[in-house]
């Protein structure tokens, strides 16, 4: 019986170990390379996002929200899952005239750590 009981109680330990990903705190690190801080553009015209994400482990979700930072509206959101622990985000979107945009950037690793980036960009 004490066999039993020592066996047991091993394999229930042992179920409850935790993974290494649980032990990660790093979070994802965001790079926004395109538009520039700043960045003007004309109505119409389509504005490319570019930028990198990395994570020490694996990235789990990236969103870039596009929102009015005149009035705080939402007007994109962009959901991705990379598979590994490096993303090269490209995104277009037409801009429309007299907006002023945000777009941020926010990956998610495995373990719920969270990243960000933001860049505001006008239009004439």
């Amino acid at each position: 019986m004490k066999v039993l009981m020592g066996a047991l109680l091993i394999i229930s330990l042992a179920g409850c170990s935790k993974d290494s990903s649980s032990n990660d705190k790093q979070a994802p690190a965001v790079t926004i390379n395109t538009p520039l801080a700043n960045q003007r553009f004309n109505a119409g015209q389509t504005v490319s996002i570019a930028g990198t994400i990395t994570d020490n482990n694996k990235l789990a979700e990236l969103h870039v929200h596009i929102s009015n930072t005149d009035n705080g509206a939402l007007l994109v959101d962009i959901h991705r899952y990379p598979s590994g622990s490096t993303y090269s985000l490209s995104e277009t979107f037409q801009v429309q005239p007299g907006i002023n945009y945000r777009i941020q950037v926010i990956a998610k690793d495995n373990s719920a750590n969270e990243g960000r980036a933001s860049v505001d960009i006008s239009t004439n």
